[in-house]
């Protein structure tokens, strides 16, 4: 909770109020006790200590170059937090923060994340505060010490305390791009798991026992600059306590948002190409009610914790995407 243990440092932002949903005065770089031990460090800029350690951990951690934002692409999603930049988005879409996060045990370095964050209110319902957790990762040093599922944790209960809400209550999602293992090529799939030290399936399995729920919805990452390309390669899913579905209304409100702001960096995002056709797609579920299925990977990776399995599950027909071998089970 940003609360009384918040310790700040810097200038406090204005309240933006949309629609009864405003950002809370926060200060723009703070830092705070999570449960379980471990301490954060947070900051909305990228001219400080705490974006240089997120950011030289990161690009270690983060090899595959289309899924990988640059030094200069981060500054760019930085800077939106302020000043007439901020004011402009937020009109047009809402409070929001894109934030880069350290996390300490005592004195060690455990790990960093970047988070964009925002809330709205679907067709008038319930408001959401909904966050993208772009980029985890735990220091090659401090991993098998179970520090990734309290980093989790600790950035879902942050995000709900960063808006302030009036009216019906509200409820909190939390989405994460993933590596599918069967959309990456044999090269990426190595390079990845070799440089993690974690196998992608094995990968898929501790997102699930941390909560994670894939989404029925052909994702792809936009490119996130002129010299990269769209990453076909990601699988997105839902932390949480999510249930089953998930409304098609709140999937277009979310990925309008962080699409616009987090990739696009402020441009229109119905002038890319994989956005557009994304958004449009969920613009025709939502007017038509629908909601899409969450689906929990867990039990058919414990069948196919090896190759074998793996082979023997799928036979010859090997899946386009873990979507498609989901909905063979």
């Amino acid at each position: 909770m940003l609360t009384s243990d918040m310790k700040s440092a810097g200038h406090r932002s204005e309240i933006e109020v949309n629609n009864t949903i405003a950002l809370k005065p926060l200060s723009e770089d703070w830092e705070m006790d999570l449960v379980g031990g471990l301490h954060l460090r947070a900051t909305t800029h990228f001219d400080n200590e705490t974006f240089r350690q997120f950011y030289d951990g990161y690009d270690q951690a983060f090899v595959l170059p289309d899924e990988k934002e640059s030094a200069s692409g981060f500054e760019a999603a930085l800077e939106l937090n302020h000043g007439v930049a901020y004011a402009a988005l937020a009109n047009e879409y809402g409070p929001f923060r894109e934030i880069c996060f350290t996390f300490h045990d005592q004195e060690r370095f455990v790990g960093g994340a970047n988070l964009f964050a925002t809330a709205f209110r679907p067709n008038s319902s319930d408001a959401i505060a909904s966050s993208n957790l772009n980029y985890i990762y735990v220091d090659r040093y401090m991993r098998g010490q179970g520090y990734f599922a309290s980093m989790v944790s600790g950035l879902r209960a942050l995000v709900p305390d960063l808006f302030q809400f009036s009216g019906s209550s509200s409820k909190a999602l939390m989405f994460v791009e993933q590596n599918d293992p069967f959309r990456l090529s044999e090269a990426q799939y190595d390079l990845d798991t070799q440089t993690s030290g974690v196998d992608q399936f094995d990968r898929i399995a501790i997102w699930a026992k941390a909560g994670a729920r894939l989404v029925d919805h052909p994702y792809v990452q936009p490119r996130l600059s002129a010299d990269q390309s769209p990453d076909q390669t990601l699988a997105l899913s839902l932390v949480g306590e999510v249930g089953s579905r998930l409304s098609a209304c709140v999937l277009l409100e979310h990925l309008r948002r962080f699409f616009a702001i987090s990739v696009l960096k402020g441009s229109d995002p119905m002038e890319d190409l994989d956005i557009g056709a994304q958004l449009s797609q969920l613009e025709r579920l939502c007017t038509q009610g629908s909601a899409l299925n969450l689906y929990d990977p867990l039990p058919m990776l414990m069948r196919a914790r090896s190759p074998g399995e793996r082979s023997k599950l799928w036979g010859d027909t090997r899946p386009a995407s873990l979507i498609e071998a989901l909905t063979r089970e």
